[in-house]
């Protein structure tokens, strides 16, 4: 405890402030303890990312086959020349069926990056303004831009 004192003389703590200091460090080294014991104590689970992996590998499949088929259908590409698996057409045939024009609020919420507030507006502007005429005319409704309009479009149908 010498060192305790002559470390106080130098620093010119008054006993008062010395019991605040040896308080302080003991709870930052309780605490430290206490995470220490927390950490080997808990089973860290992680999440399983398999099946949400599998599935972003099938849409980018279904996604890179539309495509290629939308350029033209050539290429060497593997995926534009397979067919679609059963999973790739459900997905394919669920996003793609939402007419604009008839879709209710609910359904234009399926899309991507549409929420309530923009699907109520797409709802106003075919009232206000009739069919649309072509999915890019999307783009005039507020809150839509070009990249979600280009996020959308895939999945949009124009039927009457």
């Amino acid at each position: 405890m010498r060192w305790l004192d002559e470390l106080k003389r130098a620093l010119g703590f008054t006993p008062q402030e010395s019991r605040v200091v040896l308080f302080l460090i003991a709870a930052f080294l309780a605490g430290i303890g206490i995470k220490i014991v927390k950490s080997a104590r808990s089973e860290k689970t992680g999440f399983d990312y398999t099946a949400s992996d599998s599935e972003f590998e099938a849409r980018s499949r279904l996604l890179a086959a539309l495509d290629s088929s939308a350029i033209g259908g050539g290429g060497n590409d593997d995926t534009a020349a397979r067919k679609p698996t059963k999973s790739e057409s459900s997905i394919h045939l669920s996003l793609r069926s939402i007419n604009i024009n008839t879709a209710s609020k609910e359904e234009l919420t399926r899309l991507p990056g549409i929420g309530e507030a923009t699907a109520e507006r797409i709802l106003i502007y075919r009232e206000e303004n009739g069919s649309f005429s072509t999915v890019e005319e999307l783009i005039n409704v507020r809150g839509i831009g070009r990249k979600k309009l280009a996020r959308i479009a895939p999945y949009c149908t124009l039927e009457r």
